[in-house]
């Protein structure tokens, strides 16, 4: 259908460029805009004969008694090869024709760009509604998700994975997303979102094999491959896989979690390689107190020190005491002598005792967060 508003701007353009009168009609004939503001409204013969036929052109001479219709060349205007209206070039016909021609493809343009533009707008707008409610919504409606899912093309039968995409380039997101989407390995299905915090994040598609579980990181690194290659501003925190798009919040909030509290000295952090950190974050404080409160009663300032230092150290390096020293810069005859005093305090050898190393892990987690 034929917008009123753009014929009108169309001929209000055109004005400043000819002297031609030139009249647009719609597809029942009827004349939408003017140079001449009397004809606005005035029903056009020839308009609705060329429509009606989908005739290419008509040409009209001063003999004509057609309704409404002066000498001049009228054209078929399409979109998207639809018939939508006409356009006419009031004058001798051999004379304007060649003008009539450039002005229909300039409209015809204009009325594409338009649409492109419309079409642009509508997704927008359907993107937003889509990315509230997948990342936002406190109890987003699973249907509803996949309604404007599907309007988007995206389809929830693929797994996908978070990346939260940290910039400290100082680059505009946008900027950093068109990037990212331009990449090798991005496709349709991968959604590429701008979150309030004007962070990028990509649910990037996993492909359905059997061995997922082993190759998702190799499909992560290789994916962010070609986008970080040289550039080193940029971490990347990777969440849990998904199946459905209800479940994508929690994927999100896993990226969110990692970038809180997850060391930030490797590029591509992944969720999994933190489960055992994640599953004591979320033990409510009030617990821990619970059981540990008396204990840290127990313990000097210089201990509990001493007990974040060296737990926290031996816990982050696999309690390997070389790289625990060196990451320390102390000996590596000092660090054993304190942790021996730490592992004599409470009676317990976590190198050998496994039920050991879980208690001073959660007594470092308490004293960390307290």
């Amino acid at each position: 259908m034929l917008n009123d508003e753009i014929a009108k701007k169309f001929i209000e353009r055109l004005t400043a460029y000819t002297n031609y009168n030139i009249n647009i009609m719609d597809e029942k004939g009827i004349i939408i805009a003017s140079r001449n503001p009397e004809r606005i409204g005035t029903f056009h013969e020839i308009a609705f004969e060329i429509v009606t036929n989908q005739k290419d052109m008509a040409e009209v001479t001063a003999n004509s008694e057609f309704l409404g219709v002066y000498p001049g060349v009228n054209l078929l205007l399409k979109q998207n090869g639809v018939p939508i209206g006409v356009i006419g070039v009031t004058g001798t016909p051999e004379e304007v024709k060649p003008i009539a021609l450039i002005i229909k493809m300039a409209m015809e343009t204009m009325l594409e760009y338009e649409y492109q533009k419309e079409l642009s707008n509508k997704r927008q707008n359907l993107k937003e509604r889509f990315i509230h409610q997948l990342l936002y919504d406190r109890d987003p409606d699973p249907q509803e998700l996949r309604i404007l899912a599907a309007k988007l093309n995206y389809k929830e039968t693929y797994l996908r994975i978070p990346i939260l995409c940290n910039n400290t380039s100082g680059k505009k997101p946008e900027a950093i997303q068109k990037k990212i989407k331009s990449c090798t390995l991005h496709t349709s299905q991968d959604i590429s979102i701008i979150t309030r915090n004007k962070q990028v994040l990509i649910f990037k598609t996993l492909p359905d094999h059997t061995h997922i579980l082993s190759d998702y990181r190799h499909i992560v690194e290789e994916y962010l491959k070609e986008f970080t290659t040289g550039a080193k501003e940029y971490i990347f925190y990777i969440g849990t896989i998904q199946e459905r798009f209800s479940n994508y919040q929690n994927a999100f909030l896993h990226c969110t979690w990692l970038q809180k509290y997850a060391d930030s000295s490797q590029k591509n952090i992944f969720f999994y390689d933190h489960i055992d950190d994640y599953m004591k974050n979320m033990i409510p404080k009030i617990e821990l107190h619970k059981v540990f409160h008396c204990l840290k009663k127990e313990l000097t300032e210089k201990d509990i020190q001493s007990c974040l230092e060296i737990i926290g150290s031996l816990k982050k390096n696999s309690y390997n005491m070389a790289a625990s020293s060196a990451e320390l810069y102390i000996h590596k005859n000092t660090l054993a002598f304190r942790f021996d005093k730490i592992r004599n305090k409470f009676n317990l050898n976590p190198l050998q005792d496994t039920t050991a190393k879980e208690f001073l892990e959660y007594f470092y987690y308490y004293l960390k967060n307290t």
